[in-house]
């Protein structure tokens, strides 16, 4: 029997707890995985880690393909992810938003298409980021 799946448009959660396991490997940064559709396959929430409690995000290029994971501390996400109407896996897209000068991700439905204001809020969203890295050093 084929496994149920969802797109992220199917729970009604406009902008706004699966196993524990890790998947094994190098993670890709969420950087990597903006404006480009997921199966989002689950997270594991507040685990410790050199830069304090974080969620890893689970999730599939492809719903045949290995898992694979990346770390978050995004307040929005994390608020999604335990949100009780959400169903794993889901098919999604993060965006970067914006609101005043601070950067944030959502999770959208993967039917969304990739806007050009959406490549101009990742770009943003790098550029504000390299900066605060040079500024960091």
């Amino acid at each position: 029997m084929a496994e149920e799946t969802f797109d992220f448009a199917d729970f009604s959660l406009q902008g706004e707890d699966a196993s524990s396991e890790r998947p094994t490997g190098d993670y890709p940064s969420i950087d990597e995985v903006i404006n480009k559709p997921i199966w989002c396959t689950g997270f594991s929430n507040g685990v410790e880690t050199e830069n304090g409690k974080r969620t890893v995000v689970k999730f599939k290029w492809e719903l045949e393909e290995a898992e694979t994971a990346f770390w978050t501390s995004s307040k929005k996400l994390l608020k999604t992810l335990q949100n009780p109407k959400l169903r794993f896996p889901f098919h999604t897209i993060i965006k970067v938003v914006f609101f005043r000068d601070m950067a944030g991700f959502e999770f959208r439905s993967a039917k969304e298409a990739i806007s050009q204001d959406d490549v101009d809020a990742l770009n943003m969203y790098l550029i504000k980021k390299r900066s605060y890295m040079k500024q960091r050093r």
